[in-house]
């Protein structure tokens, strides 16, 4: 006889080795997660301070804020007109199990201003595992960079 298919055997088998393979993937995954989280936060925050650099160079007159709140991990867009201070976006929170970490942003904020100078500054991140990332704000040209 020419008959065509799978028996249910081989269909059994085939499953069996998949799901050997994902139990054997599941601690990989766990253990990439912290450093994911990391460089995700990382380009997030850094994204946001390049906009606010941006924003500040192209709206003459506004100086483009980053607040930063370490109790809870979180950061907001500003933007500052003549002394009166306006969010410009929702607050941002940085992922389970990352810590933010200030050094030498003036009451915790980058401040960029309009002729392309900013507050200066540092923002360290670090997961779970104790890896860290730095992020530093040039004073002179204002440029964001990831260390």
């Amino acid at each position: 006889m020419n008959k065509k298919g799978v028996t249910l055997v081989e269909l059994l088998v085939v499953f069996v080795i998949i799901a050997m393979l994902a139990l054997l993937m599941t601690p990989n995954i766990v253990g990439w997660m912290p450093s994911y989280r990391l460089r995700s936060a990382t380009r997030d925050i850094v994204s946001t301070m390049r906009y606010a650099q941006m924003k500040a160079i192209s709206n003459s007159g506004r100086q483009y804020l980053v607040d930063f709140n370490v109790g809870t991990n979180s950061y907001i867009l500003r933007y500052n007109t003549g002394g009166l201070v306006f969010a410009d976006g929702p607050v941002q929170t940085a992922p389970s199990g990352i810590t933010i970490n200030i050094a030498g942003l003036p009451g915790g904020t980058a401040t960029f201003n309009p002729n392309s100078t900013s507050s200066g500054g540092a923002v360290r991140l670090q997961n779970t595992k104790g890896a860290t990332r730095n992020i530093t704000v040039n004073t002179a040209t204002g440029r964001v960079m990831i260390q």
